[in-house]
């Protein structure tokens, strides 16, 4: 890849305000429950991935549209205070980050997010600019705002810049000449199934790859991860790391935030899926999606131990 760039990864897709609630056990109908902690982080599959990927040394920057409301201020200051670049973010005064609340349930370590798209401005074909495009080495697409991304992805390739995708729906218009111009398809295991029609991960992930490709990863939770590239001739597995488990919020963001600092550093697909799986791991030891991912020191300290 390129080194000429003004940032290694430009974030497109979705920012928003976690509201998280600690619980004894997820609540059932008609009854009252006892908030043991509640915590307000920024979050949305591009805004982890993008801290965890300036938290990993990348010079980072966020193409979208955010408003004057408290929420967009929160998440600015959020991404300023992480070193993220905001000077390409578009500032229209109605639009809104997604606002999001979390019940975490601290018994079976699972949550539940329920989340308000009101107000919310998808990456369109007018923002980010051409020329913002440009300058990034990696472009970072999800699945809100199709067309945006398809244009946003087909910039990044006239440029040389790589595309690497968080994708988790798929019943849009267009989304399969989307996902054919994702160089690096990431994605977790239920998808991976639905996208291909078969309940084995490591097949799906080889159905998902092509020579067009750099890689595909198929993420398995505590089950680890399956991947595809550098010349392997079938998909690899890659075991995940035992940890004390205290909230798996955004580990799946951490993952892919990760393996895109580990790319634009120029490490192997295997090395960069380690990495991925090490930054996720250690995440699930913290409350929130973005409070326990790790910085660079912080990550070989755990790979270190690990070997």
């Amino acid at each position: 890849m390129t080194a000429s760039k003004t940032w290694d990864i430009l974030g497109l897709g979705c920012v928003a305000v976690d509201d998280l609630l600690y619980l004894d056990a997820f609540p059932r109908p008609d009854t009252k429950h006892r908030v043991r902690q509640r915590q307000r982080q920024c979050g949305g599959l591009t805004g982890n991935a993008l801290v965890a990927a300036a938290r990993l040394g990348a010079r980072c920057a966020f193409g979208g549209t955010l408003g004057t409301d408290e929420a967009s201020q929160f998440v600015l200051d959020t991404f300023r205070r992480e070193g993220i670049d905001v000077s390409t973010v578009r500032i229209v005064p109605e639009a809104r980050p997604i606002r999001s609340t979390i019940l975490v349930d601290q018994s079976q370590h699972t949550r539940t997010i329920l989340f308000d798209l009101s107000g919310t401005v998808p990456i369109s074909e007018d923002w980010p600019t051409e020329e913002v495009i440009r300058c990034s080495r990696v472009v970072y697409v999800d699945h809100y705002g199709i067309d945006g991304m398809i244009h946003a992805a087909k910039i990044a390739h006239a440029s040389g810049g790589t595309v690497v995708a968080d994708l988790e729906r798929n019943e849009w218009p267009r989304f399969d000449e989307l996902l054919d111009l994702v160089d690096h398809v990431v994605v977790n295991q239920a998808f991976a199934y639905k996208l291909t029609g078969c309940g084995d991960a490591k097949i799906a992930a080889e159905s998902l790859w092509n020579n067009k490709r750099g890689a595909v990863v198929v993420t398995c939770g505590p089950d680890g991860c399956w991947w595809i590239g550098d010349g392997v001739s079938g998909a690899v597995h890659q075991a995940a790391f035992a940890v004390n488990v205290v909230d798996t919020t955004g580990c799946g963001d951490i993952f892919h935030g990760a393996y895109a600092a580990a790319l634009v550093r120029g490490l192997p697909q295997a090395e960069r899926v380690r990495i991925a799986s090490a930054a996720a791991a250690i995440k699930a030891t913290k409350l929130g999606g973005q409070q326990g991912s790790p910085n660079w020191d912080e990550l070989n300290a755990f790979l270190a131990n690990k070997s």
